[in-house]
């Protein structure tokens, strides 16, 4: 436990800005006596990366040893929260909690006078900001305070209080089953991907319809309607319908221009809903508005981003990243792409702790494509090794089987005979295990399992027979997804004619014939 709060804390410390940490030692200096100042020096050992461990605090600070030490650093941890929400007590959603306690303070003191005057003040800013269930605490103090008649308020306070409580309750009810149904519909996402058969999509279609909470014409505030919209777009972009999801997306994004405060106030859910559009315009193949929906990401970023906390920053870099790098796919760039992965890398490294692993699989999946795509195969395989190695497979079981036909092809361009025979059994057996083997994958199996020892300069007319039965396999919509991820066409037309895959992707993007 002692080793776990040492790292909590030198995580903590670590995200701190100048500024906060300035702010730490002030409010440690004015509120603490010099005897009472030790953890202050425990800061300033944590503050520095490579005095991380229990040894040497104790080292350099004897006195502290054993409980005496965690206790400290249990103090030290305190400390700082207490310091940073004294620094951010006028984010909105820390103020209102904190005047709620000043009304509660002034009511165990018998102040019920002042103490529904500061409740008053809480619920206006909760009312501008849409915090329902603050607002419901409000009212649950202010219904406390009526019901001892002290205040002699007019008679029909009562009733007042109980319309506007079941209104309040009503509307997080329907927040609630809506945030429950987009939450649920991400997890499917995150563990599956898009569908891949029929079954699939009954089964998901079927999930969805009877999750879906009653009464969708009467959403009427503001996050009611942003998790319907969350919603949708999750459902439409799992069962690959993009354009819904791109309407979806866009009715995000407009409930944002009509309350326009929000989008500072939430600047994570208005970048979220960015996010979704660009992503749903990427799959639609839509270059034009995809550049104006990324214009519009990167003004907002520039423009708020001296004020974002950490959180909004890191998914701000998400956002933006991954819209830059699918503008390289948009545009056939793949060498650009790939050369602009080596500025992108750096960028990452001081967002890297605070990233998921799952968004981390997904830039290492692009980054491989982009590579693949300017022929930089063994760049491509470093990035594919990187996921199909990685212990978190429960996540995107569809990045995880897509990353080990690519590595396969990968190597076939680049002669590797025996790694090929050992993946594609490894790899087929994997697939099966996840029951992931659809048409397309088996079709490029066996090729592979064909083509691996004939002579390169024979296999054009198998390349031209595999390009016919994919694209006949191709006109079932539920074979399609493995172009979500893999152009395997272009590949094999870049076999055929000789031309790189760029070139062909490419004259495909700007709709010219070669």
């Amino acid at each position: 436990m002692s080793k776990q709060l040492t790292y909590q804390l030198f995580e903590l410390i670590s995200s701190l800005s100048k500024a906060e940490k300035r702010a730490f030692k002030l409010y440690a200096k004015r509120n603490f006596s010099d005897k009472e100042q030790l953890f202050i020096q425990l800061f300033d050992i944590l503050d520095k990366p490579t005095n991380c461990d229990d040894q040497k605090i104790t080292q350099k600070l004897p006195q502290l040893k054993g409980n005496i030490l965690s206790n400290h650093k249990a103090n030290l941890y305190e400390q700082l929260l207490m310091s940073l929400r004294l620094l951010n007590h006028k984010t909105p959603i820390i103020r209102i909690k904190e005047i709620i306690s000043f009304a509660d303070i002034l009511y165990e003191k018998g102040l019920y006078l002042q103490s529904l005057n500061q409740l008053g003040k809480a619920k206006q800013l909760s009312i501008i900001n849409y915090a329902d269930i603050l607002h419901l605490e409000i009212l649950s103090l202010e219904k406390k305070i009526e019901a001892s008649y002290i205040t002699r308020s007019h008679q029909e306070r009562a009733t007042e209080l109980i319309g506007e409580t079941n209104l309040i309750r009503t509307a997080i009810k329907k927040e609630g089953a809506w945030s429950d149904l987009s939450l649920k519909m991400y997890d499917y996402y995150l563990k599956f991907g898009h569908i891949k058969n029929k079954a699939d999509y009954q089964q998901i279609t079927q999930f969805f319809h009877l999750n879906l909470p009653k009464g969708e014409e009467e959403l009427n505030s503001f996050y009611s309607k942003i998790y319907n919209y969350q919603s949708h777009v999750w459902f439409n972009y799992i069962v690959q319908d993009f354009l819904l999801c791109y309407k979806f997306s866009l009715k995000w994004i407009n409930n944002f221009n009509e309350f326009p405060s929000m989008k500072t106030s939430k600047p994570i859910l208005y970048m979220k809903g960015l996010h979704n559009c660009l992503s749903a315009l990427f799959y639609c193949n839509d270059a034009i508005r995809f550049e104006e929906k990324l214009i519009e990401l990167e003004h907002f970023i520039s423009t708020n981003q001296q004020n974002f906390k950490a959180n909004q920053a890191n998914l701000a870099f998400i956002y933006l990243e991954t819209a830059r790098l699918n503008l390289f796919f948009l545009k056939g760039e793949f060498t650009n792409g790939a050369n602009y992965t080596n500025t992108f890398q750096e960028k990452l490294i001081p967002y890297k702790s605070q990233i998921d692993i799952h968004r981390i699989l997904i830039f290492n999946y692009k980054i491989a494509c982009l590579k693949f795509g300017s022929d930089d195969y063994k760049g491509a395989i470093h990035h594919l090794n990187f996921i199909i190695n990685h212990q978190s497979m429960s996540l995107r079981e569809d990045i995880q089987c897509f990353a080990r036909i690519l590595n396969l092809i990968a190597h076939y361009e680049l002669g590797n005979e025996d790694l090929i025979e050992y993946q594609i059994k490894s790899t087929y057996k994997f697939l099966l295990k996840l029951e992931e083997m659809q048409k397309v994958q088996h079709a490029v199996f066996e090729f592979l399992k064909k083509s691996v020892r004939m002579d390169k300069n024979e296999l054009t007319p198998y390349f031209i027979s595999l390009k016919n039965e994919l694209e006949e396999i191709l006109e079932d919509k539920y074979e399609r997804r493995p172009t979500l991820y893999l152009d395997i066409i272009s590949w094999l037309e870049s076999k055929i004619t000789g031309k790189s895959v760029e070139e062909i992707i490419y004259h495909k993007k700007q709709n010219t014939t070669l």
